[in-house]
This record gives C-alpha cells, structure tokens and sequence, in this order.
C-alpha cells in the first residue's frame, strides 16, 4: 500500500519533526517541544512591543518596532494556526489517505498521484530559497563577530550592527547581542514553520485539485459516447455508477476543503488583517529612510518582509482561485458531455450536477475575504493605502 506521507509529504515532516509540529504521534515530547516554540516567537513579539511604551520612544521608533512585530506576530499566528488544529490536520491526512486507497481506475491513481508531485516541487521549490536565506542571514549576522575573532582590528566589526539594534529596539549595549540572537532565532524558527506548514497547505489543496479532475474524468466516462449509443440495462447500470463515483468523489473533495477553513477559520482572519498592516508598516519604513546606501542592511530587512508578505498572500490566494477554477471545470465538463442522448433518468442526474455546479464553490474567510486573484489585489491595495495616508500624515 503506498503511504501519501511518505510519497508526497517528506519534506514537511523533515522539517516540521524537530519542532513538534508533525501531525503524526503527539507525544510529552513534541508538546514540549511546541511550547517552546511558542514561548520563543511570543516572547520576542511582546518584546518589540513593550519598547513602545519606553520613554525614549517616538514616531520613528514606533514605526520601525511596529514593522518588526507585526511580522513576528503573523509568524507567531501562522504557528497557532497549525499547532492548536493539529488533530484536524491529522484527520486531513487520514482523508487523502482513504481516498487514494478507495481508487481501483490506473488513470484516477496518474491523475492523484500528478497533483501529488505537483504539491511536492512546490514544496521543494519554496523550501531551497528559505533555506539560502537562512545560511545568508546567519553570514550577515554573525559574520561580523567571526571576524572580530579570526581579523582583529581597532574598531569592532560588528559596531553598525550593535548600533542598529539599541537604536531601532531602545536597549542598552550590554544587551544586545542576547536581544539580536533571541530575534535572530525566533525568526529562524517562525520561517521555518510558515514554510513547512505553507508548503503542507499548499499540497493539500492541490490533492483536492486533483479530487475534482478525478470528478471531471470520472463524469466524462460515465457519458463515454459508445455507452450512450448502445444504451441497455447493464450499460445504464455502469453510467449511474460512474456518475455517483463522480458525485462522491466531488462532495469529498468540497468537504476536505470546507473542513480546512472551518477549523482554520479564525487565526487565518487575524493573519490576514496582520499581514495588510505588516506589509503597511514595512513599505512605509522603507520609505522613510533617508540614505539607502548608509542603512542598506535595514532597507533589505524591510524589503526582505514585504516580498514574503506578498508572497504569502498570493501563493494562499493562488489556490483559492485554483479552487474556483477546478470546481468551475467540473461544471463545464457536465455541460459539455453528451447528456442529450442520455435517457431522461439520467438527464435529469445531468441537470442535478448542473445545479450544484452553477454555485461556485470558494474558500471564505470570515464571511470577508475570499481567496482569489481579486482578493490578493484588494489586500495589497488596502496596505498601500495604509501606507499612503501615513507618509501623507508624517509630511
């Protein structure tokens, strides 16, 4: 028997074991282990927000700390969202498993196992650039101290960087290298889990992607034109058969996707409105530095956010619109089979699907946000907006 953890979903598990985050066995261990984390990506947002209630705190500050934390906050939702739902991911898991064993058809079995491997580049496509950026953030970080080691010289190499950090985060210099490691590694961490319970999301809506081709494939078959034209008892047999196969495979693949949201409902809300004021917060910093060249290390910290922010946003998009074309696929291909030389029984199975399908199915988040290409557009409007006003207030 294959195992779709195994096959298509071993990347994920790489990454997400060591930080307990994989919905497999829950053990003492991997709670620890998740609570940990947890206390890690809270600790170093409530941080970055306590310095705004510091005396020596300003508009500048505010909005520097502001697009810092909003960032390690969407990290810290994005860790909740998966940690406090892990039974229903596993119940996920548990899903696309009964389905890929209750498929007999060698062409339904291709078309699974296509999405499958789809999910799975695209998961390894997404995980080697995190992890060039990690290497490289840790170079950029720490390379100053290594040099400070290996090539002593009057002045601290590290200096800017310290500078930086009990400028921008209002602590003192005995601090602040143990403020710099806590964030450094709280970012490490919280990227890793955005990516490898991204890159998990994204998989399994591209297996549900493939449950409603299999819908498509398994509807043409039914009204196949060499059933319709010798029409018997035994052949109407098999086309109400293959047309409650389609049926049932369609429902389920709606009810993996519905299940998701419901559950999920809530954190990806507040993940949503915080990403629009991260990527405000972000674009507005970048903005409001006055030499680019001088503060270059945090111009790419800022700019770094905004691409993931906005890639993020796109990529949960992406497959809400996926959704709506492949739902919208299977209505298409209803109503161009060949349903006319059907007996009237079966026209009117035809004319059920039809309905159902006119309504198109869509992933809603909190009756507000469908996702969409149109909702990815409104978002990133919103934030320039946001970010419009503020540059327009501070001139």
């Amino acid at each position: 028997m294959v195992c779709i953890k195994k096959r298509y979903f071993n990347w994920n598990r790489l990454f997400l074991l060591p930080l307990g985050l994989w919905p497999d066995k829950e053990t003492k261990f991997t709670r620890f282990q998740a609570k940990l984390l947890f206390s890690l990506l809270m600790s170093s947002a409530a941080f970055q927000l306590s310095r705004l209630f510091s005396v020596e705190c300003h508009f500048d500050s505010a909005v520097t700390i502001l697009s810092s934390s909003s960032f390690y906050i969407a990290l810290t939702i994005i860790f909740m969202c998966f940690w406090i739902n892990m039974k229903t991911m596993r119940y996920l898991f548990e899903q696309l498993q009964h389905i890929y064993d209750g498929l007999k058809d060698k062409a339904e079995i291709a078309i699974y196992d296509k999405y499958g491997y789809i999910g799975k580049c695209l998961t390894i496509r997404l995980m080697i650039p995190m992890v060039c950026g990690m290497f490289s953030n840790f170079i950029i970080v720490y390379s100053p101290y290594i040099l400070d080691v290996v090539m002593p010289k009057n002045e601290s190499y590290a200096i800017h960087v310290m500078e930086m950090v009990t400028k921008y985060f209002i602590v003192s210099e005995k601090y602040y290298f143990l403020v710099l490691v806590h964030l450094n590694v709280a970012c490490t961490a919280g990227l890793i889990v955005t990516v490898g319970t991204g890159t998990m999301m994204l998989s399994y809506f591209k297996h549900a992607c493939g449950m409603f081709e299999i819908a498509s494939y398994r509807i043409e078959q039914a009204m196949a034109i060499e059933l319709l034209h010798d029409l018997n008892t035994k052949n109407e047999i098999v086309i109400y058969k293959k047309i409650i196969c389609a049926v049932d495979i369609h429902r389920k693949a709606m009810d993996f996707a519905k299940c998701f949201i419901t559950n999920t409902e809530g954190t990806l809300f507040f993940l949503i409105l915080t990403g629009v004021l991260c990527l405000s917060f972000n674009l507005f910093r970048i903005f409001q530095i006055k030499s680019l060249v001088d503060e270059v290390e945090e111009v790419l910290l800022h700019f770094f956010v905004v691409i993931l922010v906005l890639v993020g946003s796109f990529l949960a998009n992406y497959v809400g619109q996926e959704m709506m074309d492949y739902t919208n696929h299977v209505y298409e291909t209803t109503y161009n089979v060949s349903w006319y030389l059907a007996p009237l029984d079966i026209q009117k199975m035809i004319l059920f699907l039809l309905q159902r399908g006119s309504r198109t199915f869509t992933l809603n988040v909190g009756g507000l946000f469908t996702a969409s290409f149109e909702c990815f557009a409104t978002l990133v409007s919103a934030s320039v907006s946001y970010f419009t006003f503020m540059y327009s207030m501070q001139q």
